[in-house]
């Protein structure tokens, strides 16, 4: 694998880049991005909450406005201001990748495991974990360990989750990486690895050395007797693809995603089939992204040959 430090340059996604997400804007940022009021239906996530998490219903919605509110001091996110994440768009019917997934790993005898990456309070474990995913192989991870120790406070269930959350940077140097809870814990042991609001905050380059990464997370040998290695999720994509104007982040088209993955194959010697289609889930407008980002779900499938 490529070396990280000729690869990425200083711009690389991480907190120090966070630190000035919002901040170039003098306000605006807060303004555009932080609503006072839940403006989806969070059904779902109510649900959670009050049986999961045993929260009185009189309770609940005053126990997401305070633990958003945590988190939006940890990094400004437009998912984490307009509350996006309380809609738990993984789990809608129109979603088959996700139900395919909880098929896979509430099969008889399954030794699949699911990983979240960019997961903030990994509401998406607990949801897992809720309908009856054995929470020993969930594991989630994020930049931030204030976000995951968030999702404990959120869902109170660290006496109880046996899921494995891991904080760490996924674009430290290749020593230091190789060395990591992430590497340490991920490599090899995954099936299924599910990221979202994620691709679209990192530059082709680091997309590169990330996507590499993942394919380490998965276990080998997958699709040989069974299922293939799967990545899911959504994220900002565009009919213009390229680099935005803001920042190093790079939106991808299905045709360029499918490129890096091939390059990502080459780099591996694996190979991956994409596919992408349009998200019926509203867009936001953010400075970062462009008038032009809009929503897709994609899925990176690993071709097993022969």
């Amino acid at each position: 694998m490529a070396s990280i430090t000729s690869a990425i340059n200083t711009e690389k996604w991480g907190k120090e880049t966070e630190k000035h997400f919002g901040a170039i804007y003098d306000g605006v940022w807060d303004r555009d991005m932080y609503v006072d009021d839940i403006p989806w239906e969070n059904g779902r996530f109510r649900e959670l909450l009050e049986n999961y998490s045993k929260i009185p219903p009189s309770e609940v919605e005053a126990e997401i406005s305070r633990i958003r509110d945590k988190a939006w001091n940890v990094a400004k996110y437009p998912c984490i201001g307009f509350f996006a994440y309380l809609r738990l768009n993984e789990f809608d019917d129109s979603e088959p990748e996700m139900h395919k997934a909880v098929e896979r790993l509430k099969a008889p005898g399954s030794k699949d495991a699911f990983l979240e990456i960019g997961g903030f309070i990994c509401h998406t474990i607990r949801w897992l974990t809720y309908i009856g995913v054995d929470s020993e192989r969930l594991y989630g991870t994020d930049l931030h360990d204030e976000f995951l120790e968030l999702g404990y406070k959120q869902f109170r269930d660290r006496s109880t989750s046996k899921a494995t959350f891991v904080a760490g940077d996924i674009l430290l140097p290749d020593e230091e990486y190789a060395a990591s809870p992430l590497a340490q814990t991920f490599n090899g042991k995954m099936s299924v690895i599910h990221a979202s609001n994620f691709f679209h905050l990192f530059s082709w380059e680091s997309q590169l050395v990330i996507c590499e990464r993942i394919v380490r997370f998965f276990k080998p040998g997958l699709g040989a007797a069974g299922d293939p290695a799967v990545l899911f999720g959504y994220h900002r994509c565009s009919d213009s693809p390229g680099e935005t104007d803001k920042f190093r982040i790079y939106l991808h088209s299905e045709a360029t995603f499918q490129s890096l993955w091939d390059e990502v194959g080459k780099r591996t010697a694996t190979s991956w089939k994409v596919t992408m289609e349009p998200l019926p889930i509203p867009i936001l407008t953010s400075h970062v992204f462009g008038r032009e980002a809009k929503a897709m779900r994609y899925v990176v499938r690993q071709v097993v040959v022969g």
